[in-house]
């Protein structure tokens, strides 16, 4: 199984970095929007205001790149029927998800770095800062999969790829407005963590930045909603149907 997912995983790499076009929406576009923003804006350009604005640009980059790179990718691979032939090939639905899993969470993270990077010059960031970005940064390697599993209720939704497009743009400005809804109520972000996967990224980041309230209580809820999460995408994976949805139509 290791060698199987080893090769897979290895050819899901090359064909990545041959689109170029995904580094577009992940990377360029809110890039190029910081700048904007960060130029054109009356705020200072200081550490001090770092944490106010750059872990929206995360979550913004983790959605984006799990809804495009990861969940896209597999609804594609379905609509083309390479996932019905990688499955054959391979023996398991889960293998074929986790070889296309793994390589987008280092490239997700590379562009994270390069944003982080530039977010660093920009803000003229110290010790402290770039301290924090580093932890946020590692946090990315558990928070990624999380949001891969929770989108992969995309997976059972009986949308025809012509209509997918529209779904997964909806579906992420839903996701991108309502992390900003926050509340003093425990239970309402609970509930908001819960439901979207944009309130999930940007509580997880907010436990991690100074000044932190009720951090074990939301840790401790943050690490429920994960391994639910966890238990609930491979379920969705291991029963999701091989065949695309045009064809079921």
């Amino acid at each position: 199984m290791i060698r199987k997912l080893s090769a897979l995983s290895k050819f899901e790499t090359e064909m990545v970095l041959k689109d170029k076009g995904i580094f577009v929406f992940t990377l360029l576009f809110p890039t190029v929007y910081f700048l904007v923003t960060a130029f054109t804006g009356s705020r200072s350009l200081s550490p001090a205001n770092f944490v106010q604005n750059v872990p929206g640009f995360w979550t913004y980059m983790v959605l984006v790149g799990v809804i495009n790179q990861i969940t896209s990718a597999i609804v594609t691979m379905r609509e083309n029927n390479f996932l019905k032939m990688f499955t054959f090939i391979a023996g398991d639905k889960r293998l074929i998800y986790y070889a296309n899993l793994i390589p987008q969470v280092f490239v997700i993270q590379a562009e994270i770095l390069i944003f982080d990077v530039i977010a660093a010059i920009v803000y003229r960031a110290d010790f402290r800062t770039l301290t924090l970005m580093l932890i946020c940064w590692l946090a990315n390697f558990i928070i990624i999969p999380i949001i891969a599993f929770f989108t992969s209720l995309i997976l059972i939704v009986p949308v025809k790829v012509q209509t997918m497009g529209a779904l997964m743009t909806g579906y992420l400005f839903l996701g991108l407005f309502l992390a900003y809804v926050q509340t003093n109520s425990l239970v309402v972000n609970t509930l908001m963590a819960v439901i979207n996967p944009g309130s999930f990224i940007i509580r997880a980041y907010e436990l991690l930045l100074p000044g932190a309230n009720n951090v074990v209580a939301y840790l401790g809820i943050l690490a429920v909603i994960a391994i639910l999460y966890a238990i609930a995408g491979n379920v969705i994976v291991t029963k999701m149907s091989l065949n695309s949805a045009t064809a079921r139509a």
